[in-house]
């Protein structure tokens, strides 16, 4: 019985690899076809959905599900993908900014800075899986991951702590971060987002059904 088990742990793990290799892979090779720049934000968005997929236990068509993702996303996916690069450049203009001031104001100006830059990295752990959630909308997508990430703490530190880990584990060993980067992050971001949004909607169900009116009867 033990060794059945086993067994199947040691499948289900080997399994896992080969999906995340084949989907590192994969954006890989769409991020290179939009020609990076273009490339990497659809690439990421398709990788997401199908990782979603992955972790809801759907059969998925890794091949087809990417391409046609990669394909419908492309306009709006690099729209957000602009936002999301506008913001380092904009971070980046005002530090050199800051070198022209001195003394306190140079302290604190930095200071905002970095704060502002540890919110839009939190912002940004969050923003793939609720852009899937959210239809698509760009600054929809923004301001909810913002919202998020800064509301549960915990669940922002439970993601913070296992990319740590994993960016550790691909220092010691290079060739699984070339192998598993990008799909090993979506992973890990994917499996707590999605236990999050679940927490989230339960709430919300339970606070509909706090705000209906006492002489509403259930069916």
């Amino acid at each position: 019985m033990e060794s059945t088990r086993l067994l199947n742990n040691v499948n289900a793990a080997c399994d896992w690899v080969v999906k995340l290799l084949y989907l590192n892979l994969l954006w890989i090779l769409f991020t290179v076809t939009g020609l990076v720049v273009a490339g990497i934000v659809p690439a990421t968005v398709a990788m997401f959905t199908v990782m979603k997929g992955y972790l809801a236990g759907e059969n998925v068509r890794v091949f087809n599900k990417f391409k046609k993702v990669y394909k419908e996303e492309f306009r709006r996916a690099n729209r957000l993908g602009i936002v999301l690069m506008i913001i380092p450049i904009i971070f980046y203009t005002d530090w050199l900014f800051t070198n022209y001031l001195s003394g306190t104001m140079e302290m604190i100006a930095k200071g905002i800075l970095i704060g502002s830059a540890c919110l839009y990295g939190i912002t940004l752990i969050y923003v793939f899986p609720v852009y899937l959630q959210v239809n698509r909308k760009a600054f929809t997508a923004m301001k909810m991951a913002f919202l998020i990430g800064i509301t549960y703490p915990f669940y922002t530190l439970m993601i913070l702590t296992s990319i740590t880990s994993l960016l550790f584990l691909f220092v010691f060993l290079p060739m699984a971060g070339y192998l598993f980067f990008a799909s090993g992050l979506a992973c890990i971001i994917s499996f707590f987002t999605l236990r999050l949004f679940q927490k989230i909607e339960i709430r919300a169900e339970k606070m509909q059904k706090k705000e209906r009116p006492r002489w509403v009867i259930n069916n």
